[in-house]
C-alpha cells in the first residue's frame, strides 16, 4: 500500500459531464410559468375594470328608471280607480254594463281578505 491517499483535493470529484445542464430546462419552465401568471393577472385586472363599469352603468340605469316606475305606479292607481268607478256605474248605467261585459271586467276580492264568499244556495230538486 502506498502512503498517498486515494483522493486529491486539487482535482474535480467526478469527471465533468459533456456540457448537458439541467439549469436550462428549469429556466425555460420558470419563464413559461411567469408568462402564464402575468397573462392571468392582466385578465383579472381587465375583468375587475369591466365589472366596475357594469356596476356604474347598472346604478345609472336604476336611477334613471326610478321616475318611470313611479309614473307607471301612478298610472296603475288611476286606472284602478277608473275601473272601480266603471263597475259602480255599471249598476245603474246600461252603457257601462255593456263595456264591462265586452271586456269581461271583474273585481277581485281585496288582497288582505281571507274570507271566502258563501256559496249560492242550491236550487231545490224538481
Amino acid at each position: 500500500m502506498s502512503s498517498e491517499p486515494d483522493y486529491n483535493f486539487n482535482s474535480p470529484a467526478a469527471p465533468g459531464s459533456n456540457g448537458v445542464s439541467i439549469l436550462l430546462p428549469f429556466a425555460l419552465l420558470s419563464a413559461a410559468i411567469a408568462v402564464v401568471m402575468v397573462a392571468q393577472t392582466v385578465n383579472v385586472f381587465k375583468a375587475r375594470t369591466s365589472l366596475r363599469d357594469g356596476k356604474t352603468q347598472l346604478t345609472d340605469a336604476y336611477q334613471k328608471r326610478q321616475s318611470l316606475v313611479k309614473q307607471s305606479a301612478d298610472v296603475q292607481q288611476k286606472l284602478q280607480a277608473l275601473v272601480l268607478d266603471l263597475l259602480l256605474l255599471a249598476k245603474t248605467d246600461d252603457d257601462a254594463k255593456a263595456i264591462i261585459q265586452k271586456y269581461n271586467i271583474q273585481q277581485n276580492a281585496p288582497a288582505g281578505s281571507d274570507t271566502v264568499p258563501a256559496p249560492a244556495p242550491a236550487e231545490p230538486a224538481k
